[in-house]
């Protein structure tokens, strides 16, 4: 799904890079890659933790790792960050996911990974889904799984991008089965008693929007709201655009981010028709039309309280 792995001489981000992160982050996502290969993570967290102090920070991992590496490294990362969550890609069930990620028992050393952290005393974990043609009808069942372990759920329908997932041009899932799967996750969203699972499924409608070339219902706020920060200290309006702003060796992230190319970046934004839907990309547009988006919820809501489709 994802060709990060064949990058060439990409490297390592330099940890002294993280201080000029701006402490006004508010969310961070550590992604890879796979972010537990660093032997040091436990040193990159501290240093985030010291630069941008307000930030959640939640670490992304296929959990392929052996159990007992992560667990240590997660026991001294939560004594920096007691709150700091685990992200864990699940791709399909059983079979499926292994067949996706290629490898046999992926699915199940995964399982073991999530009741060894929960035994340690983690609570702030979730699943993460991404949608491609193959995994597809597992969306909901996936979901279910998340519901029975007590799990947050996040997922993604898989796009290309140049400069992150190195143009992996994957086709969108079978449009009819994909609306199905969404549509079941947002009804049973819908039915609670939970603020953020009604915004889940609001979510849920744009993922459906974007796989069905309809783009984003809301529009992005990419090198206004939020960036991407490579490996190589690369500062990116997103994680999808090939539209660098500038690199942390060589300015300052004010410098950067207030420049004549940060300027015309959001310029190429505004323009952008690229339509993309992601929980990264989604957070703040949901945020800054909760008008909107309750409106969807409370219709939708009467919607799955009558057994009606919601998308």
């Amino acid at each position: 799904m994802c060709n990060i792995w064949q990058t060439k001489d990409a490297g390592d981000l330099e940890i002294d890079l993280v201080d000029k992160l701006p402490d006004s982050l508010r969310y961070i996502n550590i992604s890879g890659g796979e972010p537990f290969l660093r032997r040091d993570l436990p040193d990159m967290v501290g240093q985030i933790v010291k630069a941008c102090p307000k930030a959640e920070i939640i670490i992304s991992t296929n959990a392929l790792i052996p159990e007992k590496r992560m667990r240590e490294d997660m026991a001294r990362i939560r004594e920096i960050s007691p709150n700091i969550g685990i992200g864990i890609s699940i791709d399909g069930m059983g079979k499926t996911h292994d067949r996706i990620r290629g490898i046999d028992g992926a699915f199940e050393r995964a399982l073991t990974t999530i009741k060894g952290l929960r035994e340690d005393g983690m609570a702030n974990l979730r699943l993460a889904f991404t949608i491609v043609d193959e995994n597809v009808k597992d969306y909901y069942d996936v979901y279910k799984l998340s519901r029975r372990l007590g799990l947050e759920f996040t997922s993604a329908v898989a796009q290309g991008s140049d400069h992150y997932f190195q143009g992996t041009g994957l086709r969108p899932a079978a449009r009819n089965d994909l609306r199905q799967q969404l549509g079941r996750v947002a009804s049973e969203e819908l039915v609670t008693y939970s603020p953020k699972r009604w915004a889940r499924a609001y979510f849920n409608r744009g993922l459906n929007r974007f796989a069905g070339g309809g783009g984003r219902p809301l529009s992005c706020r990419a090198a206004d709201d939020f960036f991407f920060l490579s490996p190589a200290g690369t500062i990116y309006a997103c994680n999808v655009l090939d539209l660098p702003l500038g690199n942390l060796r060589d300015a300052s992230f004010e410098e950067i981010w207030d420049s004549e190319t940060a300027v015309k970046a959001r310029e190429s934004v505004a323009a952008c028709q690229m339509g993309c839907w992601m929980v990264c990309t989604a957070r703040s547009a949901m945020k800054g039309n909760s008008i909107k988006v309750a409106g969807w919820v409370l219709a939708g809501k009467a919607k799955a309280h009558l057994g009606k489709p919601v998308l």
